[in-house]
């Protein structure tokens, strides 16, 4: 997996939607109530598989900050208090990202972009 950095990185608080540009030329598209059910941090994913938390109710949530980690990820606190999540940018561009794209491949059990 190629590892690439944001070039930009734009909220959209009315629509719910954060975009990030990647130097690879790739868009992302995210929902922020799919970026806070599929929150990374060990309070939600769990240290384990079976500790893992079914996350729902955030149709509504907003993101309230977003702060660059070192070279490497993204704090993202949202408007319902949690903040604890360190979205790392492999995982961004690579996992978590909701474009036609990747929603395409996923689909079609197709491969990475």
């Amino acid at each position: 997996m190629a590892y690439t950095m944001p070039t930009a990185i734009r909220n959209y608080n009315k629509d719910g939607r954060l975009e990030i540009d990647w130097d690879d030329g790739h868009h992302s598209v995210y929902s922020h109530e799919h970026l806070r059910v599929t929150c990374p941090c060990a309070d939600c994913r769990g240290h384990t598989p079976d500790q893992a938390k079914v996350i729902t109710g955030k149709e509504n949530v907003r993101i309230t900050s977003i702060e660059p980690v070192g070279h490497y990820a993204l704090q993202i606190a949202f408007d319902d208090g949690h903040d604890t999540g360190l979205y790392e940018f492999s995982e961004l561009r690579h996992g978590f990202c909701q474009c036609p794209e990747h929603t395409a491949r996923e689909s079609t059990g197709g491969g990475e972009p």
